[in-house]
């Protein structure tokens, strides 16, 4: 039995469409801005380049969630450098429970009906 070859291309979607997009960084002359390293004066001006571009983008808010599921520890994501998001990931999440309150002699148990 011979393979059947077929000699039209498959049919493919188009990707659906994506945050990044739209995203400002995507229009920038210089990529390297959300990435620059060190204190000195000319990475710290770059990296304020870089929030004041993310200040005016769509996609800021759906960046910065992006850069803290994925772990992010590099550049400039939503406007946020790596100390400002690690500070948002110091906060407690909403879908942690609440801490149990603790008296000075432990725990607090509930009271128990018989």
């Amino acid at each position: 039995m011979r393979a059947r070859i077929s000699h039209t291309p498959p049919v493919t979607l188009p990707r659906p469409p994506h945050w990044g997009d739209d995203a400002a960084c995507q229009k920038s002359p210089n990529p390297d801005l959300w990435f620059a390293e060190g204190d000195d004066e000319e990475a710290v001006a770059d990296r304020q380049e870089a929030k004041q571009v993310c200040g005016r983008c769509p996609s800021r808010s759906l960046c910065l969630h992006a850069a803290l599921e994925r772990g992010e520890t590099t550049g400039v994501w939503g406007g946020l450098d790596h100390e400002e998001r690690a500070q948002l990931t110091l906060l407690p999440s909403a879908r942690e429970p609440a801490p149990t309150e603790e008296s000075a002699d432990g725990p607090r148990e509930s009271a128990k009906t018989a």
